[in-house]
């Protein structure tokens, strides 16, 4: 009994034999060459190839349908060709170059390679008979969403502008805020399949060496099928797979991706997602927001210290409540112990089963609120923690004080500026109440140090996780935990971009 291929399996067989027809050398007659595309596209209903036979001259034009704009081939390339040849032109030498409208993205390819890759892309391939090459002319007609507020990382003050799916409509946004020669950018594939193109941008002169050559290194290693969100690229790019914390800020916003670099970083954008990954992060950056910026040092600095605040009630309040309740009840005061007992009065449960009920509630209606049609979603997640809270209290399944519990603790974890950090604070909050039940306060403090150790650990783009204080740097310490005044912060760019001006361009 024949055993069936996996999916790997296929896809390599595939990929060697598109690699095979790709290599192929376009050939002078026009028959071999539709025979060669017709293989690498398949039975595609998309493909069209038009061929347009004349006794002196003949061409063909292949382009995949509502990739290509079909009323810009007919305008700028078939109609000239076609009164060309009428004319007799095509005798003449270099005359395409003069005939063709939209010559100025006008390239010549001899392997079909090249050919198929601008077609997938939207382009237009020309080849003409007697000739062992084909004009690449890129008219693409595919629409972009318009540039709009980001959604995820809304503000009160600051730019209104967001990064779309479109990686030409994202670099003019950050050029437009950084104008300097140096800003470069380098493009590279990555997909055995979705061929995805990926973006990393940097400032030359002022971007660390070590950083860029690791994301270089990573991206060119990279083995997967398929890219699709940057989310994907994150974890391919993690150096720890183990962790529940994000390694690389993530966001859609150009103000912010533009202070990255400016700061030294280096930005990754991918084609089919508004999202752009910074590199490296630090855990400390992640309680940073744009706003900080925008606003006084010292109204800035008081936030961030409410951030980390509200971050270690999201991570830590239930299990607090479950331990000292179960385990620990000298650490209350006689009064509210008194009333907690009261309100326990009842309640069939144990603190760490009731709190563990009310956090899965809240995570499902959370996820519902989510999911559900916008206009619904926000009204179904308010009214059904209301509803189910007062209803458990009601029925005597859960006490009045892990209400507020489980709905402070809900409240604080969405104060972190990046979502994707508020995650690892979800996850790691049932293991820290399973541990608060089972060993009380001093499970915790063993949970915290060994915490400690893991964030210490973790490197971003071969950068310590735990910058600046661990290894301990006094100069970074002025836009770390606080924000120091603008006019405290060291002009880094303006002063290593002036000393190579002024060292004749040399890096």
């Amino acid at each position: 009994m024949l055993r069936s291929k996996s999916k790997r399996d296929r896809i390599k067989e595939l990929e060697e034999k598109r690699l095979g027809w790709a290599a192929l050398p376009i050939t002078e007659r026009m028959a071999e060459n539709e025979a060669v595309i017709s293989r690498l596209f398949g039975k595609s209903d998309d493909l069209v190839i038009q061929t347009y036979p004349r006794e002196s001259f003949s061409f063909m034009v292949v382009y995949l349908e509502n990739m290509a704009d079909r009323k810009q081939i007919e305008e700028f390339i078939v109609s000239p060709i076609l009164n060309q040849v009428q004319e007799g032109v095509p005798a003449k030498k270099g005359w395409i170059q003069n005939t063709v409208s939209t010559s100025a993205g006008l390239k010549t390819a001899v392997h079909f390679a090249d050919v198929a890759d601008l077609i997938i892309r939207g382009g237009v391939a020309l080849f003409m008979d007697g000739q062992s090459f084909a004009y690449t002319i890129p008219l693409t007609s595919w629409k972009s969403r318009t540039i709009e507020e980001p959604q995820s990382q809304t503000m009160v003050r600051g730019p209104r502008e967001g990064f779309v799916e479109m990686i030409a409509d994202n670099i003019p946004l950050l050029r437009r805020r950084i104008s300097t020669p140096m800003l470069y950018f380098e493009s590279l594939r990555a997909g055995k399949i979705t061929q995805t193109k990926i973006v990393i941008g940097y400032i030359e002169g002022l971007v660390d060496k070590k950083v860029l050559n690791h994301i270089r290194s990573k991206l060119s290693m990279l083995e997967t099928d398929k890219l699709f969100e940057t989310g994907m690229l994150e974890e391919l790019l993690k150096e720890n797979k183990l962790t529940p914390f994000p390694v690389f800020l993530s966001t859609e916003r150009p103000d912010v991706a533009a202070s990255a670099l400016t700061e030294g970083k280096v930005i990754i954008m991918m084609e089919g997602t508004p999202f752009c990954i910074i590199a490296p992060a630090t855990f400390w950056a992640f309680f940073q927001a744009a706003e900080d910026y925008y606003q006084n040092y010292d109204i800035a600095s008081l936030v961030r210290i409410i951030r980390l605040i509200a971050y270690a009630i999201g991570l830590a309040f239930p299990a607090a409540y479950i331990a000292v309740t179960t385990f620990h009840q000298e650490l209350i005061p006689s009064e509210l112990l008194i009333s907690l007992a009261a309100q326990r009065e009842g309640v069939p449960f144990p603190a760490f089963v009731e709190a563990l009920l009310m956090e899965v509630i809240f995570e499902i209606l959370r996820e519902a609120g989510v999911r559900m049609p916008r206009p619904v979603g926000s009204a179904v997640s308010i009214v059904g923690a209301i509803v189910i809270g007062e209803s458990a209290v009601a029925a005597g399944l859960v006490s009045p004080a892990i209400v507020i519990v489980v709905s402070l603790t809900a409240i604080s974890s969405f104060v972190a500026p990046y979502y994707s950090f508020s995650g690892a604070s979800r996850l790691l909050r049932f293991l820290l109440m399973v541990i608060a039940a089972t060993l009380g306060i001093y499970g915790m403090i063993i949970f915290f140090i060994a915490l400690v150790i893991h964030l210490a650990s973790l490197t971003s783009a071969g950068v310590p996780y735990f910058q600046p204080f661990a290894p301990f740097s006094l100069d970074q310490q002025k836009d770390g935990f606080l924000r120091m005044p603008l006019w405290m912060t060291n002009t880094k760019l303006y002063k290593r971009i002036q000393k190579k001006q002024e060292s004749g361009g040399s890096a």
